[in-house]
């Protein structure tokens, strides 16, 4: 009786969505249409400064810390999160 209060726990730990194996890279697989997220991973690191984001693909985000971004998902942006010293933290699609 009294592992009953575990249960609500369980029941949420079985709905938890997976993450990916490096958080800081999402690869989706969404086929047609996905950004290029997965093959940027190497640029998580890097200072934005020294990257000619000229060449990154479109439509692309940079994000840096502490700025507000809109809501919407679009599976062909690629967002590129910084961090306070100008550094690549996370590359991932929407």
């Amino acid at each position: 009786m009294k592992y009953l209060v575990f249960l609500p726990l369980i029941a949420l730990a079985a709905c938890a969505t997976p993450q990916p194996a490096d958080p800081r890279i999402d690869r989706p697989e969404l086929g047609e249409g996905a950004c290029d997220a997965g093959m940027l991973g190497y640029l998580v690191g890097q200072d934005i400064n020294e990257i000619d984001v000229a060449t990154l693909p479109q439509p692309r985000r940079i994000i840096p810390p502490g700025t507000a971004v809109t809501m919407d998902y679009r599976a062909d942006r690629t967002n590129i999160e910084l961090d306070d010293e100008d550094r690549v933290v996370r590359v991932y699609c929407g």
